[in-house]
């Protein structure tokens, strides 16, 4: 059973959600954001936060104008882009989307949040219902196309991780190719070259093992897709020494795309991100182009889900990391 409470944080409602296993906390005015995933077993905080301010985001504002951290979601494009669709290309979505730093609306309804947010121009309506499980949170979309057209998106969840070196992520199959969308000072090349996984070649011909999260001291910074669709709709990281790790799992069908962001100290920041995606190379224009996008017809609905399972072994003395 899990319960929902209300409280307020630097001018902000808060929601957060809690069961014998987990707390999770989300903010629906500023894009519905979740800034704690805890599990109360091993004393893990999984999102990674910073202390840059609550400012209030404008509906146009650059990802990096926000408090770069928690767990947003990115929609319908990452990167600003064109819409690709007929009647609809005169419209311009904008970094990392038009969902990310605006109001949601929300209700509680016994054990579930529900949230939804309206287009900007464009009349969809995207929601999302989250629920906990005994140690799993539960993410359920649908998104509505109110116009008679069809509908081009990106949707990508982007949960920035609290991790630390030597952590290890995991895919299936656990070898193949991925593409570039950014690689810090090119060390792995440029915007969509391709490298192999896990095992990459940097420029200065050093073996860079992608699996394993890097120091902090080297600086780098990568984002990249895995170029063709999971073999399961499965991705996790987690830590050889202490058994912690979380899981994520949705169905490759709905969301048949895995992006990474390996964010070891390049811009100031630490932390990983697992980003399970339904389109391509992060622009919807680009995703289009290349056959790699979902589509919702015309006063159609598309549906996806995910979980993020939490793995960890109790704390010996019931502390805190």
């Amino acid at each position: 059973m899990s319960v929902w409470r209300e409280s307020w944080n630097q001018g902000y409602l808060c929601v957060t959600g809690e069961n014998d296993r987990l707390t999770v906390t989300l903010v629906p005015h500023r894009g519905g954001k979740i800034v704690s995933l805890f599990d109360k077993l091993s004393g893990k905080e999984w999102i990674h936060r910073t202390d840059r301010p609550w400012d209030p985001l404008e509906g146009t504002a650059d990802w990096g104008k926000g408090d770069q951290g928690g767990w947003d979601e990115m929609f319908p494009t990452i990167t600003p882009s064109a819409c690709p669709d007929e009647g609809w290309k005169h419209l311009s979505f904008p970094d990392h989307g038009e969902v990310w730093n605006r109001p949601w609306r929300h209700v509680l309804e016994g054990e579930q949040l529900q949230l939804e947010i309206d287009g900007v121009d464009y009349p969809y309506t995207l929601r999302k219902t989250i629920s906990l499980g005994d140690n799993v949170l539960k993410f359920r979309y649908e998104l509505e196309n109110r116009a008679e057209t069809a509908f081009s998106y990106l949707w990508a969840a982007h949960p920035l991780l609290r991790v630390k070196p030597g952590m290890k992520l995991n895919v299936s199959p656990a070898e193949g190719e991925i593409q570039l969308t950014y690689s810090h000072r090119g060390r792995l090349g440029s915007q969509h070259d391709y490298a192999r996984y896990p095992i990459a070649q940097a420029k200065d011909g050093a073996a860079v093992d992608l699996s394993t999260l890097e120091m902090a001291s080297g600086g780098h910074a990568e984002k990249y897709y895995f170029t063709k669709p999971l073999a399961e709709g499965y991705a996790g990281i987690g830590d050889p020494a202490s058994g912690e790790g979380l899981v994520f799992r949705f169905d490759p069908n709905d969301v048949p795309y895995l992006a990474v962001w390996a964010h070891y100290g390049a811009f100031g920041d630490y932390t990983f991100a697992i980003e399970p995606a339904t389109g391509y190379l992060d622009s919807v224009q680009e995703a289009f182009n290349r056959g790699k996008v979902k589509r919702v017809a015309g006063y159609g609905k598309a549906h996806w889900q995910l979980e993020v399972e939490v793995e960890a072994k109790a704390l010996p003395d019931g502390g805190a990391r």
